[in-house]
């Protein structure tokens, strides 16, 4: 195995760490307080990802042009997102 898919899967199961487990069998669990990042471009979403400044605030896409990052680095990851020339539209 490569040291890049070693790096890979370092990275899934520390993201998967984060996440809480999955609900039981007819358990529903809400979430409160996720940033949720919208684009109207997939190739937008896909070039976040792929900044390095950016990217490890990101925790999944939902979509072509939704992404999730987790509460405690919202701040940081919309600060990040100044820093790099965007100018994201904050609603609450």
């Amino acid at each position: 195995m490569s040291s890049k898919t070693k790096a890979k899967k370092a990275s899934a199961a520390k993201k998967a760490e984060a996440l809480e487990p999955l609900p039981q069998p007819g358990e529903v669990i809400a979430h409160e307080g996720l940033t949720l990042i919208e684009v109207s471009d997939p190739a937008e979403l896909s070039a976040l990802m792929l900044d390095s400044r950016l990217k490890q605030y990101i925790l999944l896409a939902l979509s072509p042009t939704e992404a999730l990052v987790l509460p405690q680095h919202s701040k940081t990851f919309i600060s990040a997102l100044v820093k790099a020339g965007h100018t994201p539209k904050v609603e609450n």
